[in-house]
């Protein structure tokens, strides 16, 4: 499948890959995709590719985001505006480069692990072009802040932000999803009961918190699957996230099981 490539931004990490379906009788939902990879310039957005893909072939718009990461231009307040940026630039540069019409009132968000976390941040973002229909957030890092509000240090966290959690905690509070509740957004959390890396019990606890500041928020958990499971088209956790990423109710009991 043919892909466009954007820059939203001066950077040579502001761009993104740009994937329509052949065909569309009207208006297409878009799916704006954020890769994972403990937001390090180790990973890149080729890490979604396959999905971006499989979700154009059926029949909705994806742009599947880069951003500025850990060794590549990028700490906490360049990735945050590089999501915001690359988001509010769908309805103009985005929407312009694509043969098909996107209709601006379905655009969803998809975010894996790191890029779960983004997700779902963006999601709580109040100035933004229009407020995402939904987030699905797979195997997402949600909670930055209660490790360390215990006085857990975790080295990839601090790397995120610049400075330990005692130098500002605000800055850890205002970035972790769990901490901005609510956003006013749908949020499905898809998780394997085997991720060793990010535990079902971080999405399990969003979704308790979410629901109790009455956010419309569930959870899926895939039976013996991990962490990597989401970039593979023969898991389980692929077939039930594209079934959430197009269900028209992504809060409704998904049938791929």
């Amino acid at each position: 499948m043919p892909r466009i490539k954007i820059a939203y931004g001066a950077h040579n990490q502001q761009f993104g890959h740009l994937y329509v379906p052949d065909t569309a009788d009207g208006p297409v939902p878009v799916v704006m995709q954020v890769h994972g990879g403990f937001w390090s310039s180790q990973y890149s957005l080729i890490l979604g590719t396959a999905f971006a893909v499989e979700l154009a072939r059926s029949g909705v718009a994806v742009w599947n985001i880069e951003y500025r990461r850990l060794g590549a231009g990028g700490g906490w307040p360049e990735m945050s505006a590089d999501v915001k940026a690359a988001y509010d630039a769908i309805p103009g540069i985005v929407a312009e480069a694509s043969e098909v019409e996107f209709d601006l009132t379905q655009v969803r968000l998809l975010g894996h692990s790191a890029g779960g976390h983004l997700a779902v941040w963006l999601a709580g973002e109040n100035d933004l072009f229009t407020r995402p229909e939904r987030v699905v957030a797979q195997a997402a890092a949600l909670d930055l802040a209660s490790a360390a509000e215990r006085g857990r240090r975790i080295s990839y966290i601090e790397d995120l932000f610049g400075v330990p959690f005692e130098s500002d905690p605000d800055l850890y509070r205002t970035a972790s999803p769990q901490h901005r509740l609510p956003i006013g957004v749908p949020v499905v959390c898809v998780t394997g009961s085997d991720d060793m890396q990010v535990p079902a019990k971080v999405s399990a606890r969003y979704v308790t918190a979410a629901q109790a500041a009455g956010d419309p928020a569930v959870s899926r958990v895939v039976e013996g699957e991990g962490h990597d499971a989401f970039l593979s088209p023969t898991t389980q956790s692929w077939r039930v996230s594209r079934e959430l990423v197009l269900n028209e109710d992504p809060l409704a009991p998904i049938t791929s099981d």
